[in-house]
């Protein structure tokens, strides 16, 4: 069995000893810059870090591929929207500058904002035990999200005045991906997208679903959608 320092940073560390109150003899699972989880028994925890003995090997969950870019919202609704699609298991988020976005960010603003968020998400996949952070992306507006979506096998916008169009999991059954293709799924702000910005979108290979007769608020289409995506791909109890 391997014995050594544990590479925490003071955040992870603080969060260790301070919140958790964990200490010699506890047992965690951690996680390793390539995704590889342990169980590590600790064999110690001081101020300035921490050390253990891994035990075995800890097979990590399969969590399907799915990413979300939401459409800002206002105040504290797009930290939920981080925190909630983190614990669920989205793999990426792109915070999406619309026509109808209330929310505007300045340059600096934006940066800090972004960085939050990571910060957001790191805390939140920790206490989902998750053995991944998702990635939080610079935003993104319509024009350049083709760019920010680079490699996802199907794109789709949830659009309220598409009441006639598929949802979320007949869309991803008729698609018949790989296992380990991602699925976005875009979501707008508090107004909603403009015809124009669907019209782009779906120029661009997007398809247009629909979230049901309900007209939900951004943040709660954010989360639905997440939620019906990995189900859609297995996750979550799906099939």
């Amino acid at each position: 069995m391997a014995e050594g320092a544990l590479a925490l940073g003071a955040e992870d560390l603080h969060h260790l000893r301070d919140v958790l109150r964990l200490g010699t003899g506890d047992e965690i699972v951690a996680v390793g810059a390539e995704g590889a989880a342990a169980r590590v028994r600790l064999t110690a925890v001081t101020a300035e870090g921490a050390s253990g003995i891994v035990l075995e090997a800890v097979e990590a969950y399969r969590v399907p591929r799915v990413w979300l870019a939401q459409g800002l919202a206002k105040g504290e609704k797009m930290e939920l929207v981080v925190r909630m699609a983190t614990e669920l298991g989205c793999e990426r988020i792109v915070p999406l500058v619309t026509a109808r976005s209330v929310v505007r960010l300045e340059a600096s603003r934006a940066s800090a904002r972004v960085e939050r968020w990571r910060r957001i998400a790191a805390g939140a996949a920790k206490q989902a035990q998750l053995t991944r952070v998702p990635e939080v992306a610079s935003l993104a507006d319509v024009g350049s999200l083709t760019g920010a979506l680079v490699g996802a096998a199907l794109v789709l916008v949830a659009w309220e005045d598409a009441a006639s169009a598929p949802g979320i999991s007949a869309a991803i059954a008729d698609a018949a991906l790989p296992a380990d293709a991602p699925v976005a799924v875009v979501v707008g702000p508090e107004g909603g997208f403009s015809a124009d910005e669907v019209g782009v979108l779906v120029a661009e290979g997007a398809q247009v679903v629909s979230l049901g007769d309900t007209v939900l608020r951004t943040e709660t289409a954010g989360v639905v959608a997440v939620a019906l995506a990995l189900a859609a791909r297995g996750g979550l109890g799906g099939a």
